[in-house]
This record gives structure tokens, C-alpha cells and sequence, in this order.
């Protein structure tokens, strides 16, 4: 995995709700928390350009609604944008540019605010081989507000004597090529990236990755490409291999695996391209995660699944739930579950359900600390049983204390502050009484 340099310079939290909640106003000054990168996620790729002796430099970003601040304009609620890209070389000499402003309109207050709703971005760049400095800041022009991600680059040349591979680019859809997606062209294809690599969950439950063979000055014939899934403990999971021709100088190649027999957590994907006699060429790599769903769970890790609904299922629930001992039976005991707590039965979605493992799913990539899963810590739990906070007053440097949290719920329920104190500096904030965060005055 590449390495990045963040600069930080303002930053949000938001979630999914598990039911419909209205907010009181948009707010104009929040501090908030969490990792820029978490806010403005970016990633890029590198293939051979169609010029020679250059390379395509993909950049890849997603504008999430709930980074940006909304106003009301007649029944709807827009947002304002300009997303711009600097490409400096040699001595700090900019190379390329790229100014974009656009706005996005939400049908509600609810879609402004969401953190589901976000649009995936490419922008493409021919440069010459070489170092480059690449920054992308995002300006939101209602808040006067910027995100900021800075990439230190290397792009070699992929063309060489051998074969050898492009860059692992995930994928988050792909489908035969249409003139309406042009930046997302790959031959007659048209391919989404996966910005975040974050795959499975209920709604995906396959790994697609798309990456180019290069055939060479030698003029190979054929190729094996080996693909290698390995768990975070480098375990291997997956392997498989596949004859490649290369009757062309570049040749495309969609793939997919099947992420159904996988538990969830953080993987890495190997891609090692070899030729006569098993010859290693190339190889490249590239970190993605499975993401928790009820399936998985149940497969792999009954009793964490179990551990989780404890956050809104009752005692007798959860005992019942423990009995099952077979898989069959433990689908079955929880399919019953969710359907008692389907907020709307008549609809074939069960919302609670699809909030519920968002909000575990955030959690984990969120609060997870030194090991311990996100769900499993109180900033996790707090988050799974409330959602997100109506406001967070982030306190990393406390004079003569230890850093602390304050998250503030008041536009749905009454009124709760959970107050959150780093106690070892390790970034895992304990919740502090009162536990339930009632009967407390806002201090804001």
C-alpha cells in the first residue's frame, strides 16, 4: 500500500440514522472529528498512457453529502463545491492543473445530511515518468470551509522488455462503456472505482479489480497471472491462476472473486504476473476490506454476531439467540429476529437492519484501536445505539488534562451529552458518567 501525506485541516462526523430523524437547523461552525482522509477519501492508479514514453495518472476521490453544508434554496437544498488538483515536478514547478465547481442538489434535509450519499470522481493526467507532488482540495463554498490530501508520486514507466503489469485499480461497478462516463472509459468499458476498497457487507459480495498487461518490447505471446488473497496476518485465503495472450500491446482484464466464503476484516490482494518457466515478471498489491454483514457473521463468527445485537435486542433475545447451535438454524433464528424489529414491514427493505450493520461497519473503520474492533469500544457503541451526533466538541490538546470528546444529541429525543476522555493517550476514549448521557445542561 502506497504511503500518503495528510495535511488536516477540517473535518466531519456524520452517520446513518436507524429511523428518519429531523434536524433542528444546519449548523455553520461544528468542530469535528475524525481522519481527513476518512472525509475526502482519494486513491489513484497508474497505467501506460496512449502517447509513448508516458503514463496515466488516475485520480480517484468521492464527495460525500455529509462533509458539505446545504442550503435551503425553494423546496430543495443545494450545495456548492470547487474541487481542484495541482501537479508540481522538478523544483516545486507546477506540471498540471485541474478546477472543477459544481453543485449537488438533496431532495431533504435528511439526504443533505446523509453520509450514504456521495458521488465517486476521476480525473486522468498524461505526464512524463518522474516524482510529483499532487494535491486535491475540496473548498466548500457555503461554509468557506477546505479538505485537503497531499500524494508524494513516483510514476515509472509500465513498458519494458518483459510483460509486465499496471496498477491494481478496485472497482466499485462496471458495465459496457457509456458516452456519458468518458473519465471512466476503459476501452468499451465503463469502470467505477473503489475509493475507500471496501467490499462485502450486504450489498456486495464480490472483490472486481481491473488492472492492464503490458506485453512488451519482446513481443511475449502469453502470460500466467496469479491472483493471492491474504488476511491482514498475511494468511492466504484465495489462489487461482489464469493463461493471458497478448496479441496486443496492452490487454484489459476485469476480474472478480467471490467474497462469500471470506470473514470480514482488512486483506490484501496480490497480483504477480509470471512467464515461461513460472518466471516472475511483476507483481503488484493492493489493501482492501470485507466489510461485517449478517451472512458473514453467521458463518464465521456467530457469537461476535450475537455480542453485537446486544446493543438493541433484548435479554430473552439474545439468550434465545445463543441456543441455535446449527447454521441453518441460527439463519433462521435471525431472520425471525429482524423481522420482529422491521420498522416497516409492508416495504421489502428492513431499515433498522441496514442502519444497524452501517453503523457497525463505521464504527469498526472509525474507533477501532490497538486491535480492538470499533463496535466493541464506547465511542462504537454510543454511535451504534444513537447514531450520529447532532454535534461533537473535539478537545485533542486539554491544558492540564487528557484529550477529550463531547457528543451532543438534541434534535431527535431528549437531550444527551456522552463525554468521552482519552485517560491513556492511546486513542481509545472511555465514555464517562453519566453513562446514559440524561439529565446534563448544554454547554453550547
Amino acid at each position: 500500500m502506497r504511503g500518503y501525506r495528510i495535511s488536516f485541516v477540517y473535518v466531519v462526523l456524520l452517520g446513518l440514522a436507524f429511523a428518519p430523524q429531523t434536524r433542528g437547523q444546519f449548523p455553520s461552525a461544528r468542530q469535528f472529528v475524525q481522519e481527513e482522509e476518512n472525509r475526502l477519501p482519494v486513491d489513484y492508479a497508474i497505467f501506460a498512457a496512449d502517447s509513448a514514453g508516458m503514463v496515466r495518472l488516475e485520480l480517484y476521490y468521492q464527495i460525500f453529502n455529509h462533509v458539505l453544508q446545504f442550503q435551503k434554496v425553494g423546496e430543495l437544498f443545494e450545495a456548492h463545491y470547487e474541487m481542484s488538483v495541482t501537479i508540481k515536478g522538478k523544483k516545486g514547478k507546477q506540471i498540471a492543473a485541474s478546477s472543477r465547481t459544481r453543485k449537488i442538489k438533496a431532495a431533504s434535509e435528511q439526504q443533505a445530511m446523509s453520509s450514504a450519499d456521495y458521488r465517486t470522481r476521476q480525473l486522468n493526467f498524461d505526464l512524463p515518468p518522474g516524482k510529483y507532488k499532487v494535491a486535491l482540495t475540496l473548498r466548500d463554498k457555503n461554509a468557506k470551509t477546505t479538505l485537503s490530501r497531499d500524494l508524494d508520486l513516483k510514476l515509472d514507466s509500465p513498458i519494458r522488455r518483459l510483460p509486465t503489469l499496471s496498477d491494481i485499480e478496485l472497482v466499485q461497478f462496471a458495465e459496457q462503456r457509456q458516452e456519458s462516463a468518458k473519465s471512466f472509459a476503459k476501452g468499451d468499458l465503463t469502470v467505477i472505482p473503489s475509493v475507500t476498497g471496501s467490499f462485502g457487507g450486504e450489498e456486495n459480495s464480490k472483490l472486481l479489480y481491473y488492472m492492464e498487461v503490458y506485453r512488451g518490447t519482446d513481443l511475449t505471446e502469453r502470460v500466467r497471472v496469479e491472483t493471492i488473497l491474504r488476511e491482514k496476518k498475511r494468511k492466504m485465503v484465495y489462489r487461482d491462476s489464469v493463461t493471458v495472450l497478448l496479441p496486443e500491446p496492452s490487454v484489459r482484464q476485469l476480474r472478480e472473486v467471490s467474497l462469500s466464503d471470506f470473514r470480514p476484516g482488512d486483506y490484501e490482494l496480490e497480483v504477480v504476473l509470471k512467464g515461461r518457466r513460472n518466471k516472475k515478471l511483476d507483481m503488484k498489491r493492493k489493501e482492501f476490506e470485507i466489510l461485517w454483514s449478517v451472512e458473514a457473521a453467521l458463518k464465521h463468527d456467530y457469537e461476535t454476531a450475537v455480542d453485537q445485537l446486544a446493543y438493541i435486542a433484548s435479554r430473552d433475545e439474545i439468550k434465545e439467540l445463543k441456543k441455535t447451535k446449527t447454521l441453518e438454524k441460527r439463519i433462521k433464528a435471525f431472520n425471525k429476529f429482524w423481522r420482529e424489529h422491521d420498522p416497516t414491514p409492508e416495504t421489502p427493505e428492513n431499515e433498522l437492519k441496514t442502519a444497524f450493520y452501517r453503523r457497525v461497519n463505521f464504527a469498526n473503520q472509525r474507533f477501532t484501536v490497538m486491535g480492538r474492533e470499533g463496535w466493541r469500544s464506547d465511542r462504537g457503541r454510543i454511535y451504534i445505539q444513537y447514531g450520529e451526533p447532532d454535534q461533537i466538541d473535539d478537545y485533542p490538546v486539554a491544558a492540564g488534562g487528557r484529550p477529550y470528546q463531547l457528543w451532543h444529541y438534541y434534535s431527535h429525543g431528549a437531550y444527551r451529552k456522552f463525554t468521552f476522555v482519552d485517560e491513556h493517550e492511546d486513542g481509545d476514549y472511555r465514555l464517562q458518567f453519566p453513562y446514559d448521557g440524561l439529565n446534563q445542561r448544554p454547554d453550547f
